[in-house]
C-alpha cells in the first residue's frame, strides 16, 4: 500500500495553466486557423457565389438576383483554382483562353461602378484575347472575321441577344469623330449607355463628350486602322483590336429586357492583371430543377472555330 501512495505521488501532476495562458492559447488556436485559410484561399482555391443573371442561361444566379443575401443562398457557386491564377502571373502558364469563364474585378469605368465605393468582383465569359479582332453586328459576335456560333447562349430558348451594333463609329476626313450611342440617366444624374440596335437611328456623339471618353476611351484608342473607302457621316460597325495585356470579356445574357450583361460593350477591353481566376466547376447546389447541377466549365466548342490572330498591339 505504502508503494502504491509512493508511485502516485511520484507521477507527474500536470501544472494549472493561468488564465493569461488559456487565452493566449485559444487566440493561438484561431490564430492558426485563420492564417491556413488565408494562405488556402490566396493559393489553392476559392469558392465564388453567382449573383445576378448576366450569365444565363449557363450559370444560375439564384431565384433572388436582385436580393445579394437570396442570391448567396440560392445561386451557383463555382470553384476557383487559385494556384493556376499564381501560376499564369508568374509566366509559367499561358494566358486564359477564349470562352473560359473568368472572375474579374469591376473596371471602374463600369456603369455600376459610378454610384458606389466598393468595386465587387464580375463573372463573365472571355472572348477575345490580345491582338483579336472583335465586333458586334446585330447581336452577333464576330471574331477575327468568324462569326461566333453562340448556340450556347440561344440554344435553350431563354435568351435571345439584343441585335445592336458595337462599336457603331462614324468618321470625317479619315478620322474616328464619333460614336453612336445613347445616354440615359439615373436618379442621381449618372450617364448610363444605351447600345444601337441594328437598323435604328441614333445621333452620334463627339468622340470627344465627356461619357463617350469615360466608358469608350479604350474602345476608340483600340479600334483597327480605319478602311479607305468610309463614307463621312455614315455610321460602320468596326473592329476592335483587343490590346496587348488586355481582353475582351461579355457575359452570355445579352438580353436587355433579362437583365442583360454589364461588360466591355459598356466598359471597353479589362487589363489582364484584374482577373482574379477561372471558375472551373459548379460545385453548389448540387441538384437544381430535378437534374444534377454538379458540373466542369469548360469553353464552348464553337470557340475552337475561331481562325488565327492578328499580332497584338
Amino acid at each position: 500500500m505504502a508503494n502504491t501512495r509512493a508511485s502516485r505521488k511520484g507521477s507527474v501532476i500536470e501544472k494549472k495553466k493561468t488564465f493569461s495562458e488559456r487565452f493566449w492559447a485559444e487566440v493561438r488556436g484561431y490564430a492558426e486557423a485563420l492564417v491556413i485559410a488565408f494562405l488556402i484561399v490566396t493559393f489553392v482555391f476559392n469558392t465564388v457565389g453567382v449573383v445576378g443573371s448576366s450569365m444565363r442561361p449557363n450559370l444560375d444566379g439564384g431565384i433572388g438576383s436582385q436580393n445579394l443575401l437570396q442570391s448567396l443562398f440560392t445561386g451557383d457557386r463555382v470553384f476557383i483554382p487559385k494556384y493556376d491564377t499564381w501560376l499564369r502571373r508568374a509566366g509559367i502558364l499561358g494566358p486564359y483562353r477564349r470562352g473560359e469563364v473568368i472572375v474579374v474585378r469591376e473596371p471602374g469605368n463600369a456603369p455600376s461602378a459610378q454610384e458606389r465605393t466598393r468595386r465587387p468582383f464580375f463573372i463573365k465569359r472571355l472572348i477575345g484575347v490580345p491582338g483579336d479582332r472583335v465586333r458586334i453586328e446585330s447581336g452577333q459576335v464576330v471574331i477575327n472575321g468568324h462569326p461566333l456560333d453562340q448556340t450556347f447562349i440561344s440554344g435553350t430558348g431563354e435568351i435571345v441577344p439584343d441585335p445592336i451594333d458595337f462599336p457603331l463609329i462614324t468618321t470625317k476626313e479619315g478620322t474616328v469623330d464619333g460614336m453612336v450611342v445613347h445616354f440615359a440617366s439615373t436618379l442621381q444624374g449618372t450617364p448610363i449607355p444605351q447600345l444601337p440596335y441594328h437598323d435604328y437611328p441614333l445621333p452620334s456623339l463627339s468622340t470627344d463628350h465627356d461619357s463617350i471618353q469615360l466608358y469608350y476611351g479604350e474602345t476608340l484608342s483600340a479600334l483597327a486602322p480605319l478602311p479607305p473607302d468610309t463614307i463621312d457621316g455614315i455610321p460602320f460597325v468596326h473592329d476592335i483590336v483587343v490590346p496587348k495585356g488586355h481582353y475582351f470579356i461579355m457575359g452570355d445574357n445579352r438580353q436587355s429586357a433579362k437583365g442583360g450583361s454589364e461588360d466591355s460593350r459598356y466598359f471597353g477591353p479589362i487589363p489582364m492583371m484584374t482577373v482574379a481566376g477561372r471558375a472551373t466547376a459548379v460545385i453548389w447546389p448540387p441538384r437544381r430543377n430535378g437534374s444534377w447541377n454538379w458540373r466542369r466549365i469548360t469553353p464552348p466548342e464553337a470557340f475552337e472555330e475561331i481562325p488565327p490572330q492578328h499580332t497584338p498591339q
